[in-house]
Order: structure tokens, then C-alpha cells, then sequence
């Protein structure tokens, strides 16, 4: 027999990995990969007997930190490694009984006002790609996106940090958004769905059988009803969005209470809520027995729950490492039949 399956961790403090040396202090190591909607997450804990940590090992606030999850003797992959990405050491902490030392990392431009400056600017005649290249642009950051060609008549960023006008942005036109490895990712979530599952899952594949399946008729919805002004001083117009008649016995029609600038735009917020929140009727959740194949963005099929079964899209993975211990906890949502978020309606 080969030698045992293990996840352990590494990290670049100041621009040098730690390697085996780690082996000497972690006590644990949590990374929490979302999605979108918030910045990933690595919290560290240390022993620190020796004091090194509070001595010449000590890193400062606003630090760089690089991490990465180790999967040895993985199948037929003698080591396979999941890089977590850069972070930014947002938080330090020291106790003792026993001597422990404890850094929180979140995934953000190192040094920049990304996420504490708020600011206010209106934005006119300009797609979310281009909104989100000039953000891009200030904290030096890379642009990888796709589907947010959509134009905006005007847009006001009120009293907002960039990252959560950003955030907010891409959620009210149905994209998803994350920070990883020094760039801004923007992506339509629908194409993610659609593609091949990456991992499967089984009833066995929780630990202990931990896992929470919930399923509610409440927020599901076959439509959307939204208002849009044509111009400047014109009455607002009510439009319908959906793939099932309005007045259908068994439609279920959100009202948006929002109004939008164009029809087109009316369609992309009005598809955006109605996707949004039937996503989050049937979810899926629990702890599994560790896998790398297995993070936020991908889809797993999930077979030997009944009617739980199915194609699920993983909303966030926290891995967590630790002495001889690891485990993974995941959040998912079951992939439902989605608005499209084009072509636009015709005008009423």
C-alpha cells in the first residue's frame, strides 16, 4: 500500500513559503473560497511557544500573504496543489494559555483603499466592463470578464467602498464577482451551470452523515414584473419578464421595486431577481470528506439523497487543515431552469 491520503498547508510570509518549518506551528489553517459576492478568506493559527511570532517572525498588518492547499497522495496525482491566492493580512492576534498566534487574511489589492475608501461618482453612458476596467485600473489589478457588455444610461456610486459598488453592481445585472490572484473576476453564473460537473457526491461522502438539504416553494418564482422610463420626464412603463404567461394558474410573479432606464435594462435586473432568488430556495449543505477537485464555482452531481439528488453548484468551500485533521464544508445550491439574461423583450 502507497502512503496515506493527507491535506496540509503552506504560506509566503514576506515573500518566502514557510515549507516544512510550518510543521513546527500549524495548529490549523481555515481557507473559505466563496463564489462570489465577498472576498475569499484564510485564517491562520499558530503555536508560539517560542515567541517567535511576536519576535522576528512578527508580520505586519497589510502584509502579502500567499497560501496554498496541499492534497498528497491524492489517486493516481502524487500531490496536488490548490492555490488559494494572494491575501492581505487584515487582522493579528496573540493569546496566551497556551501561546497561540492567530492572522485573518482577506483576498484584496495589498495596501489600496479597495475595500475602506467610500466614495461617490455617477457614471454615464457606460457598460459594467468598463466601470469595472477603470476600478481595475486604480488598485492594479487584472480584469478577466465576460458577459458584462451591458450598457448603463447613468449609475450613481453613492458613498461606497469600489468593492462594494462593484459587488452590488454585478448583482443587480445577474453577474457574479470575486478578487483572485490580483485580479477582478466577472462571469455569468448561467454559463458556469451549464457546464460538465466536476466532482460527484454520495450519501457517503459526508462525514458522519452531517449534511442539511432544504427545499422551499417560498421566493420561487416563474417571472418578474419591473417598471422602465423610455426618457427623460416620460411616464414609467410596467413590463413583464418571464417564460411562463403572467396569468398562468401556477406563475408566480415577483415585483422588482426598482425602476430601470430602458427595456433592455429593465430585462438583465428583472431576470437577475428572479434567478437570485430561486437559487436560493433549494440548497444543499454539509461537511464531506476532503476533495480537490471540489471548489466554489464548479458543479457536482449529488446521487443517493432521493429527491435531494441532482446537479448542484457550489456557492462556497471552507477547507479546512490542521495536525492530522482536515475536512471541507460546502454550500450549494440546486441548478433550476434560469431567466436568460438575453435576448431583450419586445416593447410593449
Amino acid at each position: 500500500m502507497g502512503d496515506p491520503r493527507r491535506v496540509t498547508a503552506d504560506f509566503k510570509f514576506n515573500g518566502k513559503w514557510l515549507g516544512k518549518s510550518l510543521d513546527d506551528y500549524l495548529q490549523s489553517a481555515t481557507y473559505t473560497d466563496v463564489a462570489s459576492g465577498m472576498s475569499d478568506q484564510l485564517d491562520i493559527v499558530l503555536q508560539n511557544i517560542e515567541m517567535d511570532w511576536l519576535g522576528k517572525k512578527y508580520p505586519k498588518k497589510g502584509d502579502r500573504v500567499d497560501g496554498k492547499i496541499i492534497f498528497a497522495n491524492w489517486d493516481s496525482i502524487l500531490d496536488k496543489k490548490v492555490d488559494c491566492g494572494a491575501f492581505v493580512l487584515d487582522d493579528v492576534g496573540f493569546s496566551g494559555g497556551p501561546l497561540t498566534a492567530e492572522f485573518g487574511c482577506v483576498a484584496a489589492p495589498i495596501n489600496s483603499s479597495f475595500n475602506t475608501r467610500e466614495r461617490t461618482k455617477t457614471y454615464k453612458d457606460v457598460t459594467i466592463e468598463e466601470i469595472a476596467q477603470e476600478i481595475a485600473d486604480k488598485y492594479d489589478l487584472e480584469l478577466r470578464c465576460s458577459g458584462a457588455d451591458i450598457r448603463i444610461k447613468t449609475i450613481e456610486q453613492s458613498q461606497k467602498t469600489d468593492s462594494a459598488f462593484l459587488y452590488d453592481l454585478c448583482d443587480t445585472y445577474g453577474l457574479s464577482m470575486k478578487v483572485y490572484k490580483k485580479a477582478i473576476v466577472i462571469y455569468d453564473q448561467t454559463v458556469m451551470e451549464e457546464k460538465k460537473t466536476a466532482a460527484k457526491l454520495t450519501r457517503e461522502s459526508f462525514v458522519d452523515d452531517r449534511w442539511e438539504y432544504k427545499d422551499a416553494l417560498v421566493g420561487v418564482y416563474t417571472g418578474a414584473r419591473i417598471s422602465y422610463k423610455p426618457g427623460d420626464g416620460s411616464d414609467e412603463i410596467s413590463v413583464y419578464v418571464g417564460e411562463k404567461d403572467e396569468e398562468a394558474k401556477d406563475a408566480r410573479v415577483l415585483h422588482v421595486n426598482e425602476v430601470a432606464d430602458s427595456i433592455s435594462d429593465a430585462y438583465f435586473k428583472a431576470a437577475a431577481a428572479v434567478n437570485k432568488s430561486n437559487q436560493e430556495a433549494t440548497t444543499l449543505s454539509g461537511d464531506i470528506w476532503p476533495d480537490p477537485k471540489i471548489c466554489a464555482g464548479v458543479t457536482v452531481k449529488v446521487s443517493g439523497l432521493g429527491k435531494a439528488d441532482g446537479k448542484y453548484f457550489v456557492d462556497k468551500c471552507v477547507t479546512e487543515v490542521g495536525g492530522s485533521r482536515s475536512r471541507q464544508t460546502v454550500e450549494m445550491h440546486k441548478c433550476q431552469e434560469r431567466l436568460p439574461r438575453g435576448p431583450e423583450p419586445e416593447e410593449e
